[in-house]
């Protein structure tokens, strides 16, 4: 650590900073963009933390995202239009990470030395980065294209459910189901409102969220070039875009084991063994454990508080407000 020098471990927290603030800016692109109810940049940044503290703390971190929206909810937001503005967040990722596994899979299939080091990851991590990649964009399309066949799918999801259930578990099924179909229909209205009528909305929030990620690889980055690495940026960027839905997917909390594992091969593949630990260590304290520690006491602080409380309009299916 004397050798990686305290301005870099610095700097490594600056760039994690701005990854959260990139998030944040997309977020609010996203809502102020559509809604009347406008979020300032410290309520967007706090909303990213907690949500990222919440994703870490429950098993697969993509829990974050729904309570990203119910905070929403409570800003005014309706269900089903906070769900499009967080679940675009997500369709981004991982119609991204899909890119980039299809483009990776291309370049090492023509022989482009520039990837390299990827080709072992894409071997080993591909089949599996595809499964989640592959079901959200499967997802993406049956609710587009397919919303009957979706509400169907949810009906019958509903009915073995409930037939396992009795009592009052068995109503909160139908409740939800009901919820469900309702919020799904404004949730393609608004992502069809965003396609159709608010589409540099949609270009910038999905910029900001795409440059998010690629500001968080680059910390891994800049730990190898601390610890002597000096090729190029592009390299090790590919092996994490193929790593980072594996950990989305993980059931571990803070996708813990997986991402050690993971990590430990990406950094073996870049830096002598006896760096290997010590990076692991620094990319899992900047990378998850200094944003969780913000984001619990932003969640400890926002229990018994009333903010993000204030309603004082409806949008409308087709994402034009409607004031009361």
């Amino acid at each position: 650590m004397v050798a990686f020098g305290g301005w870099l471990v610095a700097a490594l927290f600056v760039i994690e900073f701005v990854k959260m603030a990139l998030e944040a800016l997309g977020l609010l692109v996203l809502v102020n963009g559509t809604q009347e109810e406008k979020l300032t940049l410290i309520e967007a940044l706090e909303l990213t933390l907690e949500g990222y503290f919440i994703g870490q703390l429950i098993p697969i971190s993509a829990a974050g995202v729904p309570y990203q929206g119910y905070l929403l909810t409570r800003k005014g937001v309706r269900a089903g239009w906070a769900t499009a503005v967080v679940i675009v967040k997500g369709f981004v990722s991982g119609v991204f990470f899909f890119i980039v596994l299809v483009v990776t899979a291309v370049l090492v299939a023509v022989g482009w030395e520039g990837v390299a080091e990827a080709s072992t990851f894409l071997k080993i991590v591909g089949p599996l980065a595809a499964l989640p990649t592959g079901f959200v964009v499967a997802l993406l399309v049956t609710m587009l294209k397919s919303p009957q066949f979706f509400d169907r799918l949810v009906d019958r999801v509903a009915a073995f459910l409930a037939s396992k259930l009795r009592g009052a578990a068995a109503e909160r099924v139908e409740e939800a189901r009901v919820r469900m179909e309702e919020e799904s229909h404004t949730f393609r209205a608004a992502l069809t409102a965003l396609g159709r009528h608010r589409r540099w909305i949609l270009f910038w929030g999905i910029a900001l969220i795409v440059l998010a990620f690629v500001v968080e690889f680059s910390v891994a980055v800049v730990i190898l070039w601390g610890f002597g690495y000096r090729g190029g940026f592009l390299g090790p960027l590919i092996p994490q875009a193929l790593l980072k839905p594996i950990l989305f997917a993980s059931p571990m909390p803070g996708s813990l084991a997986v991402g050690e594992g993971g990590y430990i091969a990406f950094f073996a593949v870049y830096l002598p063994a006896h760096f290997v630990g010590v990076s692991l260590v620094l990319w899992r304290l900047v990378v998850y454990f200094v944003p969780m520690l913000v984001g619990g006491i932003l969640v400890a602080k926002r229990i018994g508080r009333s903010g993000f409380d204030t309603r004082t309009s409806t949008p409308s299916p087709d994402g034009i407000p409607e004031s009361d």
